[in-house]
């Protein structure tokens, strides 16, 4: 830090050093931690509240992607009180203030800010396992984001988290945090107590300041993403207290990025770090991620640090219902033996470290730390939690937490599943018996338990196909995971049993408890099971935190959200059907798996393929086997790439887009500098990353264009015709009118008319062509890329670019092309993909015209001819049977429409022509 005074420095390992020792730490966060998790920093934030601003102003929406930064910018300079020249950052306050005056405005403003639809990255998610660990008890924030939280219900840690983000919440906050909180020193924006404007954040609320003092005074203080130019932070928390906290004896470590480290820190910063001396300490890290994940928790869990024991201070009423003591059994009563067992498999599963021969005394401290046994008193207590999972016989406690087993069927089908034994019971009318159990005991043996039940009714039976096979009435692993769900995420409050319920066709289940408020608030107004078949797996929530915890380092379940998910793919692939959702008072979860429908013959127990057997199907989808590892840019005073290349006049310039007077190209640019005579300087050349460019704004947009550029080229060399705005190509005619192309098919060579000649009736005038022709869209799909084949049709009046009346054309390919159904469609698709493969077998390259001089410098793009398939229940699709004959009759119909069109537009250049003659008659004349 050039000019700057001397700073006492430390580094990484003594914050490390901090958590392991006890000293419980207070981490106080800025703007800067929440960056990488999509939260702007305060300059950011400023101008997006400018833009947000200027819209309204111009009747505008702020989703409008049009809108530029020289849209609002000129006006945001002409606001008497905002000066272009003052960093924006510095301008925060102001502008919120003058912008967003209007408490409702500035609410709306800040919750789409701060819900940016991107998980918590790494370093958040670090941070809950920390404070999980008893590491760091307490977090104070500058932000109003949620990361924090929402990293808390991914990991499901820590189990109980005190949010306090309002003076009513600061009867909840103690000094001594044997609890992990976390404090919103800014306020709320969902509760209108955000703090933004230049008198809100002069100083902070004096019982905040109180409460906080003597945290400060008995923790050192770890600074991180914060600048420090907060008067209400940096005065009133910091400065003001020099003398209450003993000048900070604890220490103050401030972190700076490394790359930040040659940037003079803020005046109030520099204030601080004279005023308390060497017990200021500059601590130079790679970034907010790097230090919560690695710096700490991975060198934390990899050096076998152990938890930090502590009680709970909040009542029974505060915490999750699976959290709470039992005050009438003891910690005695659970079993040892499985708690040795499941608590070091937890530790393995999740990379903790445990001695390999644990004691008793490490047991006991364990569970405290997994929130399994809790301190009443001087006693320890096992919580709900530890009594259902632990207890040998958990029923003569918790008489509800028992499962009620039923079957009910003919009784040939009862004594296949359960035996002869089994059917002792009288038929009723409809000669159906009924076979019952109460399955009690610990979660753990109630799930062995169910999964061998189910496994009697799940016989197999031999599938007659083309090549016979094995199949069950239902996909196991779909069974587990809806057994899971119902021990882990019932209502242990509530005196009612989960009820299984089976009977020859389906499986019910249902659960106590309906969806709990942090699921709802996920689900849009949508139903869960709408929001899971959309391909929706994220959607979390705990009832139970402990025991969701305890199965997932169990391994019995997973936390990524798809539990339900899987349980729906699994069963549509076992060609079943599954419902779900709560009842209708959301009292209950209930889950129904019906049985695949073949008719099992009792005799031979064999069955034939129902004629509702999975179907699968063929994707138009070509994957994208290798994308550009790099994309180059840098900086142009064109508006346009074909201005730059115009302007350019021969020089090396290779295809490109331009956005925000930058020139963005697949191609390497850097080389092209330094190789060729061309108009870019090497020295401002730079190089994104696929990941960096989509994480920029408008990033996946500038991929888009150059990807369809690369492909527009291939086309061309291709020889195919090309409607560049619709991304659609097509074969031209040849001379003697018509187009037949001979191409690799599915098992053999096949050929394929591609330009028909459309006739006036009756003679052989050529009204117009039709093409065989299709579009095609990049997409991403998760982390892959794809392109999608579109077949369709173009119609010409001349068989090579002149569409017939284009608007009116629009309309009439897109009915051409609906006309044709799935075998159509596929056929097409494998056609496209062998002529855009040039009959390649496997994987492909896009190639380049003979004329692209710069062909040498571009990447190496692949695509795979095999087109995925996926497989359905052909239950989910139905069609009428009269659909033959609409689909002739709206063919004629269509014919004629087009034939018409081109009539018209025949005529009208004949008139045209006429005209024209009769003009160059009157001017010979």
């Amino acid at each position: 830090m050039p000019d700057e005074p001397t700073f006492q420095t430390s580094t990484p390992g003594h914050i490390r050093s901090l958590l392991l020792d006890g000293s419980s730490p207070v981490l106080l966060l800025g703007a800067g931690a929440s960056v990488t998790s999509g939260i702007p920093v305060a300059a950011a934030t400023a101008e997006k509240a400018a833009r947000w601003a200027w819209c309204r102003e111009a009747g505008r929406s702020p989703e409008d992607i049009r809108i530029q930064r020289s849209d609002y910018w000129p006006w945001l300079c002409r606001q008497p009180w905002f000066s272009e020249h003052a960093p924006l950052a510095d301008q925060y306050p102001k502008i919120i203030e003058k912008l967003l005056g209007v408490r409702k405005q500035r609410r709306d403003f800040f919750e789409r800010l701060i819900s940016p639809g991107v998980a918590p990255k790494s370093g958040y998610r670090a941070l809950v396992r920390i404070l999980n660990e008893g590491w760091i008890n307490t977090v104070l924030t500058t932000n109003f984001d949620h990361c924090i939280e929402e990293a808390k219900v991914l990991e499901n840690k820590p189990h109980f988290l005190v949010s306090i983000k309002t003076s009513d919440d600061l009867v909840r906050f103690n000094a001594a945090s044997p609890d992990p909180q976390l404090v919103y020193l800014h306020g709320s924006v969902e509760h209108y107590s955000d703090k933004n404007l230049d008198h809100e954040v002069d100083q902070l609320d004096a019982p905040i300041v109180q409460r906080l003092v003597p945290l400060l005074r008995d923790h050192p203080l770890i600074v991180v993403g914060y600048r420090g130019n907060e008067p209400s932070v940096m005065r009133g928390l910091l400065l003001e207290q020099i003398n209450a906290t003993n000048t900070f004896a604890q220490g103050v470590y401030w972190c700076v990025r490394e790359s930040d480290m040659q940037q003079p820190l803020s005046p109030l910063v520099k204030e601080l770090a004279a005023a308390i001396g060497t017990n200021f300490q500059i601590v130079p890290i790679v970034g907010f991620d790097e230090l919560l994940q690695y710096d700490l928790w991975d060198r934390l869990r990899s050096e076998g640090a152990q938890p930090i024991r502590r009680s709970h201070a909040y009542g029974q009423t505060d915490l999750p219902s699976d959290m709470r003591a039992l005050e009438t059994v003891d910690a005695d009563d659970l079993d040892d033996k499985m708690l040795r067992e499941r608590l070091t498999q937890y530790a393995k599963r999740l990379g903790l470290n445990a001695p390999e021969n644990p004691d008793r005394a490490w047991l006991r401290e364990e569970a405290r730390v997994r929130n399994l046994l809790r301190s009443v008193g001087n006693d320890l207590r096992p919580t709900l939690a530890g009594w259902l999972l632990f207890a040998p016989s958990p029923e003569r406690k918790t008489a509800q937490a028992t499962v009620a087993f039923s079957a009910r069927g003919p009784v040939h089908w009862i004594k296949r599943c359960f035996g002869d034994d089994s059917a002792t019971d009288k038929p009723d009318k409809d000669g159906f018996i009924s076979v019952e159990q109460d399955i009690s005991g610990n979660l753990w043996s109630q799930l062995n338990a169910l999964t061998d039940l189910l496994a009697l009714v799940n016989v197999s039976f031999r599938l007659k196909e083309e090549i016979s096979r094995t199949a069950y009435p239902y996909d196991s692993l779909a069974l587990k995971e809806v057994v899971v769900n119902a021990l882990v995420h019932r209502d242990y409050d509530r005196e009612a049993p989960v009820r299984i319920e089976v009977t020859p066709g389906e499986i019910r289940v249902s659960s106590p408890g309906g969806i709990i408020a942090e699921v709802a608030a996920q689900m849009a107004g949508k139903t869960l099971e709408t929001v899971v078949r959309s391909g929706s797996r994220g959607i979390k929530g705990y009832r139970n935190p402990v025991i969701t915890d305890l199965f997932y380092g169990g391994g019995q379940m997973d936390r990524s959200g798809s539990g339900l998910g899987d349980v729906w793919s699994l069963t549509l692939n076992n060609n079943g059907e599954v419902h779900f959702g709560p009842d209708a008072n959301n009292e209950n979860f209930v889950v129904t798996i019906h049985a695949r429908p073949e008719a099992v013959d009792e005799v031979t127990n064999t069955a034939v393929p129902a004629v509702t057997d999975t179907v699968r199907y063929t994707t138009n989808l070509l994957p994208i086997e290798e994308m550009p590892a790099k994309i180059w840019h840098t900086a142009t005073s064109s508006t346009a790439a074909w201005r730059l290349k115009k302007e350019a006049a021969g020089l090396a310039v290779p295809p490109g887009h331009v956005h925000d007077r930058r020139f963005f190209t697949l191609y390497d640019l850097e080389k092209i500098a330094r190789e060729l005579v061309s108009p870019f300087d090497e020295g401002e050349v730079e190089s994104l990353t696929l990941r960096e460019l989509l994480d920029q704004p408008n990033g996946e947009n500038i991929l888009l264009k150059l990807m369809n550029e690369a492909i527009f080229e291939h086309l061309r060399k291709l020889g195919l015709a090309i409607d560049y705005s619709r991304r659609r190509a097509y074969f031209p005619k040849e001379e003697r009118g018509e187009r037949k192309i001979t191409y690799q098919g599915r098992l053999k060579r096949a050929t394929r008319t591609v330009v028909k000649a459309r006739v006036r009736r009756g003679t052989d005038d050529v009204l117009y062509y039709e093409h065989k022709a299709f579009g095609f869209t990049v997409m991403p799909f998760g982390g892959d890329w794809a392109v999608l084949l579109t077949p369709g049709y173009a119609f010409t009046r001349d068989g090579v670019g002149k569409p017939i009346g284009r608007e009116k054309i629009n309309i009439l390919s897109t009915r051409r092309a609906a006309r044709d159904f799935n075998p159509t469609v596929h056929h097409d698709v494998t056609f496209w993909a062998s002529i855009l493969s040039e009959d390649a077998d496997g994987v492909f390259a896009l190639t380049f015209e003979r004329q692209n001089d710069l062909s040498s410098y571009a990447p190496t793009i692949l695509l795979s001819r095999s087109q995925p398939t996926v497989a359905f229940s052909s239950t989910a699709f139905s069609e009428s049977e009269e659909l033959d004959s609409e689909i002739e009759a709206d063919l004629e119909n269509l014919d004629d429409e087009l034939s018409a069109l081109a009539e018209e537009e025949a005529q009208s250049e004949d008139r045209d022509q006429e005209e024209d003659d009769e003009r160059d008659q009157d001017n010979d004349d």
